[in-house]
C-alpha cells in the first residue's frame, strides 16, 4: 500500500510517506501551530518529491490527540477530505501512542506525558515484556492532575512527551525516572506510519466519519460560554 500519515496533535505537523516501492520520506512541518496555512503543502511537497499523486494513496493515517484541539480538527478534517476526494482508507491513531515508539528498546515501563495545561497532564503508558519486545497498552490514554501523575512514576521507567518541553514538569520528575532526549518529544514520520499500520490491519473496514478527536475534557472556552450562561 501507500500510505501517508499525519498528526498535526503538536505545535508541529508531523508527516510520513510510505510507497509500495519501499520509499519513505518524512517531513516536519516548519510554522508552529499554523496547521491551516502549512498541512497541505506540506502534503504535496512530500507527494511531489515521492513522484507520486493523491490519486496513488491507498490509506491515509491522522493523529486523533489528544492536544490542541484546533491541531487535531483540522488534521482530521483533512485526512477524511482527502480519503473521501481519492477513495482511500482511513486510520486514526492515538498521537501519544507513536511517542511511546520512540523510547530504546530497552525501555520495559514507558509513559507519555503531555501538558494539558490547568494544573494536568495527558498520560499514557505501556510496557513491554522484554527488551525490544512488542509494547503493551496499560489503559486507555487519560487526562489527570500533574501532582498524581508524577505520584505514580517508579524508579527505572522512561518518560517521553512533548509535556516535558514544560521546566515545571521536567524537573519535577521523580529521582530514579528518564526522560528521554527532547528530540523524541514529538513523533517520527515512519511512527505514524507505522502506528497507521497496526490500526488499519486491526480494523481495516473503520468508518471514517465515525473517528473523532480525542479531546478528553472540554475546552476552556466552551467552560467559559456555559458560566455566561449560568450568570
Amino acid at each position: 500500500m501507500n500510505v501517508l500519515a499525519l498528526d498535526t496533535s503538536g505545535d508541529h505537523a508531523i508527516l510520513g510517506l510510505a510507497m509500495d516501492s519501499g520509499l519513505v520520506l518524512e517531513a516536519v512541518c516548519d510554522g508552529s501551530r499554523r496547521h491551516g496555512r502549512d498541512l497541505i503543502p506540506g502534503v504535496r511537497d512530500l507527494l511531489r518529491r515521492a513522484g507520486a499523486r493523491p490519486n496513488d494513496l491507498d490509506l491515509v493515517g491522522v493523529g486523533l490527540g489528544p492536544g490542541s484541539y484546533t491541531g487535531m480538527r483540522i488534521g482530521l478534517t483533512a485526512a477524511r477530505t482527502l480519503a473521501h476526494a481519492i477513495g482511500a482508507r482511513v486510520a486514526g491513531f492515538d498521537s501519544l501512542e507513536a511517542l511511546a515508539w520512540s523510547a530504546p528498546a530497552e525501555a520495559l515501563r514507558i509513559h507519555v506525558v503531555g501538558d494539558a495545561q490547568r494544573g494536568d497532564v495527558y498520560r499514557a503508558d505501556f510496557q513491554r515484556s522484554a527488551p525490544g519486545g512488542p509494547l503493551d497498552r496499560l489503559g486507555p490514554t487519560r487526562i489527570e492532575p500533574r501532582a498524581d501523575w508524577l505520584a505514580g512514576l517508579e524508579a527505572g521507567s522512561w518518560v517521553v512527551g512533548p509535556g516535558l518541553e514544560s521546566g515545571s514538569i521536567r524537573e519535577a520528575l521523580p529521582p530514579g525516572v528518564i526522560a528521554l532526549p527532547p528530540e523524541l518529544n514529538q513523533p517520527s514520520g515512519r511512527a505514524l506510519l507505522d502506528l497507521t499500520k497496526r490500526v488499519h490491519e486491526a480494523d481495516p473496514d473503520r468508518d471514517p466519519w465515525t473517528l473523532e478527536p480525542n479531546y478528553l475534557r472540554r475546552s476552556a472556552a466552551e467552560d467559559q460560554w456555559d458560566a455566561r450562561g449560568r450568570s
